[in-house]
């Protein structure tokens, strides 16, 4: 089995790359990373090798191959998940700032703002 390069690990590719073993569900595999990305990576795999560990505990007689898909099937639902979330999240983000822009723009529009200050700068009038 050749190193597979894991192209979605890191920002940017570049020439340096470290060849690593993972080990998933009792079996090796050669991956080539980044240094930077060598930690991150056996992090991964083995939070993968937990959870597919506990979906084979969940259904022992099916062959490891289910376990993955059913895995990763998994894992795709949470990514999707969080995606919404983060969009939700995005689209609140923007309504508030958008609320707030119009408040300012109101707000810096007016003449005097009730407070007797006339928006000029402290001790402007003094001289």
């Amino acid at each position: 089995m050749s190193d597979t390069p894991l192209s979605s690990i890191g920002s940017e590719r570049t020439g340096e790359e470290r060849s690593i073993r993972v080990r998933i569900l009792d079996r090796d595999y050669p991956l080539k990373v980044a240094p930077a990305d060598e930690a991150y990576t056996l992090h991964l795999a083995k939070y993968v090798d937990g959870r597919l560990r506990k979906i084979r505990g969940g259904i022992p007689h099916q062959p490891d191959l289910t376990h993955a898909v059913i895995g990763a099937l998994e894992l795709a639902e949470e990514l999707f998940v969080a995606r919404a979330e983060i969009d939700q999240l995005r689209a609140r983000v923007q309504v508030e700032a958008d609320e707030m822009t119009k408040r300012l723009d109101s707000a810096l529009a007016r003449p005097d703002s009730g407070d007797g200050q006339s928006g000029a700068p402290p001790n402007a009038e003094a001289e």
